[in-house]
């Protein structure tokens, strides 16, 4: 827009300057006419007086000089006229000094004059020059008479080579414009100033424009036309109106969508503090309050934090739909146990919270614990599911273990965690958690490189069959020994690679040494060797586990019946619909499955008829209890009768006295295995043994 007023200042300059110059020139063309006039009246008038004045004087001479020269009234008379014509000619000569002084202050004025018109016209020039004034002289029919350089630089780049008629290089519309301005002469009754448009091959050249009459050298009607060239300007006019016209769409739009933009900003914040499956509170939320009730000055508040335990497991097994189904029903128990002095919260996945204060002593949120337990644990039935629920859950008091939101929420997830490992329900926190954080870190960190480093080994531990005293079979079990922190029990580690999902990769190198040296041992000759191999339920959730079990059979030219892959109770109770298809093509392909710690977990007559196992494995604490109650003896027996009802066999784990596998043997259990027969060995130690006793008996 600077531009644009720049250039309108220009023309008005412009056009003020060459109004002024124009009059000047007409004003000295006259002025120069009429003093021409003046001059040559007035020498003709100062010899017409003085021939008249001479002529008088004569004529009155010789008329008295003939007729009354004597007289003395001819002579006064005389004297009288000569003294009258004297005193006019002298009038009549002061008049012509009066009107030559005249002249000559005008001459000095019109040189002056023509000065300043010189000086006018070189500043107009400049005027002109400076600002690109495109000037055009034309008639009113469009017809180009003459046009100054900027023109000419103007019809070169439009490419008009005979400057015929002006108008042809307007568009229709544009030349009646032009037309209409040349036949107006009143410029104050309408804005002087005009845009043109000249036609290009690509675009339209735009010219800022005004047009006055003037008059050709030969007297002729015509019309000066100044314009300036404003292209530049008009396109970016263009394009903010297009600009203008988007922004006003888009105004328009917002300003339409006002109502929902304030229902999604509502939604928004609904988001932020609200977790959407469950409609509880989120993280935020109890953040949030915590520093609220903190405000009101309470003198004890506590966290806890509710994890279900395996929740992973089921997403991966049932699904993620049914998952937020279980999630839903909990929260409605959660919700129910919730008081006045109580705030639940989502912490997301399967993490909740309850935030409480103004409570009575740890008495009471042990009791809550309790009633969580009650409320949530147990089974869930779900599209013809039976799922296990089970918590585990982490209590920190506040100011005792921590000052402030973040420290009390990292040590009610510590405690809990911890809680996990213990299997216990729940758990306080206190200051010795911390070390056993890091060392679970530790654990994780080096479980990582345990491969990589060869740390992990397989030991055998020998099965014997009761009725010919035999070892039958040899079950590996995986041993880790890390150069830092020394021998690591299964039971330390093997839940960590459940959940760090290093169980898959370890899972297999686990079956790969096993049946490589169950090939070495039946190229020694122990042909009818069974191996059994411990399988996670992750391993079995892989939907190319039992392409991978074959294969290595095959690479270890193995017969399938002679692997035996052992699966706990719960895991096959609890992920039946999940793992069946896997289990049933291992069985399908001579497979043999083993339940193994039967007993201790949640077995029925109804799902043990309908498992595809061929082994029950009874629980080392079934084992510990033979001969020191009647019970105990009558409950080993019937597992081992159900077992023989339903065509399997049996394996009892755990034999540490000769009393257990005298009975044991007595009630026709098939296989036994404990540290009265053997410990586990190392591939050495199990050859060495294979070797010296060939078909060892018991003694």
């Amino acid at each position: 827009m600077g531009n644009y007023f720049v250039f309108n200042g220009s023309l008005g300059l412009i056009s003020t300057m060459e109004d002024g110059v124009v009059f000047l020139s007409r004003l000295y063309r006259k002025l120069r006419i009429y003093l021409d006039v003046i001059i040559v009246s007035a020498i003709m008038g100062f010899f017409a007086y003085r021939f008249t004045a001479n002529s008088l004087i004569n004529a009155v001479d010789r008329y008295f000089n003939n007729k009354i020269m004597e007289e003395e009234l001819a002579s006064y008379i005389t004297q009288d006229i000569k003294s009258d014509v004297e005193s006019l000619l002298v009038w009549v000569s002061a008049c012509i000094v009066v009107l030559v002084i005249i002249l000559f202050i005008a001459g000095v004025y019109l040189a002056r004059m023509r000065g300043r018109v010189k000086k006018s016209q070189n500043t107009l020039k400049n005027a002109i020059d400076a600002a690109n004034i495109i000037i055009i002289i034309l008639r009113r029919d469009g017809t180009i008479l003459e046009f100054n350089k900027h023109a000419q630089d103007l019809f070169d780049d439009i490419g008009a080579e005979n400057q015929g008629s002006f108008l042809e290089l307007l568009s229709i519309k544009d030349a009646e414009k032009l037309q209409k301005r040349m036949g107006r002469h009143d410029v104050s009754v309408f804005n002087p100033h005009f845009e043109l448009r000249l036609k290009t091959e690509a675009e339209y050249r735009h010219l800022y424009c005004s047009v006055q009459p003037a008059e050709s050298e030969t007297g002729d009607e015509c019309y000066e036309l100044l314009a300036v060239d404003i292209t530049d300007r008009a396109r970016k006019e263009i394009e903010l109106r297009e600009s203008h016209e988007e922004l006003t769409a888009v105004y328009e739009k917002l300003a339409a969508s006002e109502d929902a933009l304030k229902a999604q900003l509502e939604k928004t914040n609904k988001l932020a503090y609200t977790d959407l499956l469950t409609g509880l509170p989120n993280k935020i939320s109890l953040s949030e309050r915590f520093m609220g009730e903190l405000e009101k000055k309470h003198t004890r508040m506590a966290l806890l934090i509710i994890d279900l335990d395996d929740f992973k497991l089921i997403n991966e097994t049932y699904g993620h739909m049914t998952g937020d189904r279980i999630l839903i029903e909990v929260a409605k128990r959660l919700r129910i146990l919730i008081s006045d002095n109580m705030f639940l919260a989502r912490l997301g996945g399967d993490e909740f919270a309850i935030l409480v204060w103004d409570f009575d002593s740890k008495d009471f949120l042990a009791g809550l614990a309790q009633e969580i337990e009650d409320k949530v644990d147990g089974f869930i039935s779900l599209n013809d599911a039976n799922i296990s629920l089970s918590t585990s859950i982490g209590i920190t008091l506040f100011p005792q273990d921590a000052h402030g939101f973040d420290e009390l929420y990292k040590n009610a997830e510590m405690a809990m965690y911890k809680a996990k490992d213990k299997r216990c329900r729940y758990l306080f926190y206190h200051r010795e958690l911390n070390d056993a954080v890091v060392e679970r870190l530790n654990l994780i960190n080096y479980l990582k490189s345990a491969l990589e480093y060869n740390e992990l080994f397989i030991a055998y531990q020998p099965q014997y069959d009761t009725r010919n005293k035999k070892i039958v079979g040899l079950e590996a079990l995986l041993r880790w020994q890390n150069k830092y922190l020394g021998v690591v029990p299964p039971s330390r580690f093997i839940s960590i690679a459940e959940e760090t999902r290093l169980i898959i990769p370890i899972g297999e190198f686990v079956l790969r040494s096993a049946l490589g040296f169950l090939r070495k041992l039946r190229e020694m000759g122990h042909d009818r060797l069974i191996m059994c191999i411990n399988i996670s339920i992750i391993q079995l959730m892989q939907k190319e586990f039992t392409g991978m079990v074959l294969d290595i059979l095959n690479e270890n030219q193995i017969p399938c019946e002679l692997l035996e892959l052992e699966i706990t109770e719960s895991v096959m109770m609890e992920s039946i619909s999940t793992v069946l298809e896997n289990i049933n093509q291992l069985r399908e392909a001579g497979v043999k499955i083993v339940l193994d710690d039967f007993g201790t977990g949640y077995s029925s007559l109804n799902y043990l008829m309908h498992l595809p196992i061929n082994t029950l494995k009874i629980d080392k604490s079934f084992i510990d209890h033979i001969e020191r109650g009647k019970e105990n003896d009558l409950l080993v027996s019937t597992i081992m009768n159900i077992g023989r009802r339903l065509g399997l066999s049996t394996v009892a784990e755990g034999v540490e006295y000769q009393e257990q596998l005298d009975y044991l043997a007595r009630r026709k259990c098939e296989r036994v295995q404990g540290f009265l027969l053997s410990k586990p060995l190392s591939q050495a130690d199990t050859e060495l043994l294979l070797m010296e006793s060939g078909s060892q008996l018991l003694q």
